[in-house]
């Protein structure tokens, strides 16, 4: 039994260094010079936004990135998913977006807000990159989400 706990404890104490790594320190943090596409996941009711940069190369993620307005979680969420998809295919980063989507849903509806958030800009990034590809020229692709990051507990 006592093994199990520290396990437990280990896993747990792991868990949170590598939270508190992304926090403090956010992989992919910022523009990228030259994106494929730009996407922007917006919530009307509280001003926060996710907008999230891709660059791709014949369906390969070579260069991803995020900015945020919103609160720590959005950060840490942001962080996670584009180091997760970096270097992959645009179909694994779906696949994964589709399983962090489902994960999140089991926790706090404050956590599912902002992953809904990141997920919404990486989807509007996509968006965006195909719409450039049929020749429709515009900055950025928005969608506007539903749910709030900064929900009352």
């Amino acid at each position: 039994m006592t093994r199990n706990l520290r396990y437990n404890n280990q896993m747990e104490n792991n868990l949170n260094q590598e939270i508190i790594e992304h926090l403090m320190h956010p992989h992919n943090y910022g523009p990228l010079e030259n994106p494929t596409g730009v996407g922007v996941g917006h919530s009307e009711q509280s001003g926060e936004f996710v907008i999230f940069y891709i660059a791709t190369n014949e369906g390969i993620l070579d260069n991803v990135g995020y900015a945020t307005n919103g609160c720590h979680d959005t950060v840490v969420l942001g962080s996670m998913f584009t180091e997760m998809i970096k270097g992959e295919s645009l179909e694994y980063a779906q696949s994964a977006a589709i399983k962090l989507r489902e994960k999140v849903a089991l926790g706090p509806i404050k956590q599912q807000a902002c992953a809904q958030m990141v997920l919404t800009a990486f989807e509007a990034a996509q968006i965006h990159e195909q719409q450039k590809q049929e020749g429709i020229a515009e900055e950025l692709y928005a969608i506007d989400i539903e749910m709030e990051c900064e929900v009352e507990v």
